[in-house]
């Protein structure tokens, strides 16, 4: 979801928890995923720009490390549930750092079963069975807390890559359909979009609720944040009447302006919004501040840690985000590929195109060189000394090479 569909950024939507994590919390107003998943979740769990390692769609390169490692390094047990979509082999996410899972899209692929009622879904090495009564959210926030409630006296690291709210857009348990239409809860329709936010915002809760029942919450890091644009389908109405269309797979400002809110405990934070620029290579060297251990130089990270602000304190703002989005996916995706570099104002993609985007949001009149602004043509100009650092890239190039190590080859019934 992009950030329209959170109430504290402006939505109709119902999101009553989230928005109080953030009028507890810190709450970016310019947080930036990619704008496509894979993507973003390589990215985020990385703490890389795609143009040093990402493949293709769908797959993570077995020779990167994630925070996953970072924490389980650091004496933290780990967890994820969710979605994987990141290779097919049931020893990856153990490879990836985690101790447990509970994931849909591990081994069994999207043709064979959907994530939300029947889900289809991986726990620790067995394949859970399922019916029509199951919904795939609630498996995997129950799995979460109940992570949560064995590791309450020690330190842990949940990753919960959120199988809301993606499409196919379906019925939730608190939908009224779910129970006077059981055979429609396949049936897919965007007007179910508005009820699996709502359903997003509850699963939130649930989490907070449990960790201040075990004395946690106080002591808790929890980030909130969306991977991509909200899907294409789904215009978003804010309370001022504004129509926002989805922009997922588009690197316009709707395609990866997504909502980011971060809380840790009550009465911390003297200002509750920050306009501090943060993109999803900033999450793992946050991690390695808040875990008080080193990110090795091996990693090659790219990435500035906003963990000051999460104490409260102003920190190191970055001055630019910067966006290589190749995803390597299929015609329609690919045709978007494209690198920017981008500050609250001003665009600069790596064809030239230049925007200020406090005029020309959607980006429909590129401002030609030396007719912008003195203070734009001064960003153009340090864009410009930027993509002069950067490797050579042009839109259709091949990924990086992909690594697959013995023991984790994808597994051949995997096919979509």
């Amino acid at each position: 979801m992009g950030k329209e569909c959170i109430g504290t950024y402006g939505s109709t939507y119902q999101t009553p928890i989230i928005d109080q994590l953030a009028q507890d919390g810190l709450k970016f107003n310019y947080g930036f995923s990619q704008p496509l998943c894979t993507p973003s979740r390589v990215q985020l769990m990385t703490g890389k720009y795609n143009y040093k390692n990402y493949t293709q769609f769908g797959f993570l390169n077995q020779n990167e490390k994630t925070f996953a490692h970072l924490a389980r390094d650091a004496g933290y047990t780990t967890a994820i549930a969710g979605k994987w979509q990141l290779g097919p082999n049931q020893g990856l996410p153990n490879h990836f750092g985690f101790d447990k899972y509970c994931l849909w899209q591990l081994t069994q692929p999207r043709k064979k079963g959907e994530r939300y009622a029947k889900p289809l879904i991986e726990q620790d090495g067995k394949l859970l069975s399922s019916t029509d009564d199951d919904y795939g959210p609630d498996i995997f926030v129950d799995y979460l807390l109940n992570f949560i409630e064995t590791n309450k006296d020690r330190k842990f690291f949940a990753y919960y890559p959120m199988a809301l709210v993606h499409e196919p857009f379906l019925p939730t348990p608190d939908s009224k359909s779910w129970k006077t239409n059981p055979a429609g809860r396949q049936t897919k329709d965007t007007l179910n979009f508005r009820d699996m936010v709502a359903y997003t915002d509850k699963n939130v809760g649930k989490i907070i609720q449990r960790l201040k029942k075990l004395n946690l919450y106080e002591n808790t890091i929890i980030i909130f944040t969306g991977d991509n644009g909200t899907g294409h389908e789904v215009i978003t109405t804010l309370k001022d009447g504004t129509r926002i269309p989805g922009g997922k797979g588009l690197t316009l400002d709707r395609g990866h302006h997504v909502p980011l809110i971060v809380n840790w405990g009550s009465n911390r934070y003297k200002q509750h919004e920050t306009n501090d620029l943060v993109d999803f290579t900033d999450f793992l060297p946050t991690f390695a501040d808040i875990m008080n251990v080193p990110v090795p130089k091996a990693w090659n990270i790219d990435g500035t840690s906003i963990y000051p602000q999460i104490k409260g304190e102003k920190g190191k703002p970055r001055q630019w985000i910067f966006s290589h989005y190749s995803p390597i996916h299929s015609p329609a995706a690919d045709k978007h590929s494209a690198r920017f570099f981008r500050d609250h104002r001003y665009k600069l993609y790596q064809d030239g195109r230049f925007y200020d985007l406090s005029q020309d949001l959607e980006e429909t009149s590129p401002i030609a060189l030396g007719k912008g602004s003195p203070e734009a043509e001064k960003i153009r100009q340090v864009f410009a000394a930027e993509f002069r650092k950067l490797p050579p890239w042009k839109p259709g190039d091949p990924g990086q090479p992909k690594s697959i190590l013995p023991g984790l080859e994808p597994l051949k019934s995997f096919t979509e």
